[in-house]
């Protein structure tokens, strides 16, 4: 009878030992989630168009110098790079993981970023040189989307808009500087005189797919006097700042979304959702937040998003 429950201890022991030890492996390594978005409205030159997502770094390093994730990026096909936030942590504003990162890249394609809630409230305001984000960024090539971008190729076009409605989700009150206001009226011009424009949204939080976010309501109706029922104005979303869940119960799902709270289901959590000819896209990203016990993975190894544009 001893010998039994001593055996059960030892193999308690071996199964928590080994639970653990692949957990801290998974935590530090990469994989690449491969996604198609499709749509019928994507024109018919951008089809198989291939976006790169890099999201929720959280000030992580994978192997020394990035060289880990580096090694992965460089042996990806893609046609833009996309930055979406959140690249340090509250308690840790280091940038040298961001920079190491940043240093090693490929710089043959476009690349853009924007801000999370966790680098400067996520505001637009800090777009600007001499912003801490802005100036390592520029220093390597990667853009600031805001307010968005025209894409284009063989005489067609797709059109990355940020999140009109961050500063809402923020409570964001800085004041935005001229050049950026400039900026912004100037692409609004030239997206309202595009013909049916099919649009991608690339925001950090993402926009709810299944129903209207009670703060965007207020915000848009009150705010900025939009009278339309319809809160969704892009054809396909790319989002990241739920990490997917972070912890992931085998059979259940994610344990908790910041925003959504425990047991949040998937959609507007991880992975491809689609409604009402809408495509959502959340990458689960690469690095942890929330209190230091519990700023870990569980089985949602970290990851870039590959995604793959298809027209259906």
């Amino acid at each position: 009878m001893k010998l039994k429950k001593m055996s059960l201890v030892i193999g308690c022991i071996l199964l928590l030992i080994g639970f653990i030890s692949y957990t801290v492996w998974d935590n530090n390594r990469v994989v690449v989630d491969k996604v198609t978005l499709t749509s019928q409205k994507l024109p018919e030159n951008l089809d198989g168009y291939t976006i790169l997502q890099i999201t929720d770094l959280h000030g992580k390093s994978f192997g020394k110098d990035q060289k880990a994730l580096v090694n992965l990026i460089k042996k990806q096909k893609y046609d833009l790079v996309l930055f979406t936030g959140d690249y340090v942590s509250d308690d840790n504003q280091n940038l040298k993981p961001l920079e190491d990162l940043l240093k090693g890249l490929p710089t043959e394609k476009e690349m853009f970023y924007i801000l999370g809630n966790s680098d400067e409230d996520n505001s637009v305001a800090t777009l600007v040189s001499g912003n801490r984000f802005y100036d390592l960024f520029i220093k390597y090539g990667v853009k600031p989307l805001y307010p968005g971008q025209k894409i284009s190729k063989g005489g067609e076009s797709l059109w990355l808009k940020t999140n009109p409605y961050a500063s809402a989700l923020y409570e964001i009150s800085r004041d935005i500087p001229q050049e950026l206001i400039n900026a912004k009226n100037e692409f609004d011009a030239q997206y309202k005189s595009a013909v049916n424009p099919f649009t991608i949204e690339v925001s950090h939080r993402p926009t709810e797919i299944d129903y209207e976010n009670e703060i965007i309501h207020d915000y848009r109706t009150n705010i900025l006097n939009e009278t339309d029922k319809e809160w969704i104005d892009w054809d396909v979303s790319i989002n990241g700042h739920t990490h997917g869940g972070q912890m992931i119960l085998p059979f259940v799902g994610p344990l908790y979304a910041p925003n959504y709270g425990f047991m949040p289901g998937k959609i507007n959590v991880r992975g491809v959702h689609s409604k009402n000819g809408h495509t959502q896209y959340v990458c689960p990203g690469l690095g942890v937040s929330g209190p230091s016990f519990a700023r870990f993975r569980l089985f949602n190894t970290p990851s870039i998003g590959l995604i793959t544009l298809k027209k259906i």
